[in-house]
């Protein structure tokens, strides 16, 4: 969904009332416009049940670290599940 909201003299925006609840906002530059994505207050509450996954913390940990060092080389990675 989009919104649109003024700018006032000092460049500043209003968020609509389903956004405030954000402490903080990324703002991506792009070109002639800009993408707002609201960080929520408490990220973790607020995502914990967006991905499923029957790996421990250790494990995705493990994963995490695999997949780091094989950006870092630059190798490809054909073992994805």
């Amino acid at each position: 969904m989009g919104y649109v909201v003024k700018v006032d003299d000092s460049g500043r925006i209003k968020l609509p009332k389903n956004l405030a609840n954000a402490d903080s906002v990324i703002i991506i530059d792009a070109e002639a416009f800009f993408i707002g994505i609201p960080i929520p207050k408490d990220p973790l509450t607020e995502t914990s049940g967006i991905i499923e996954t029957k790996l421990s913390v250790k494990e995705l940990k493990e994963v995490a670290e695999k997949e780091a060092e094989k950006d870092a080389l630059g190798t490809q990675n054909d073992d994805r599940e």
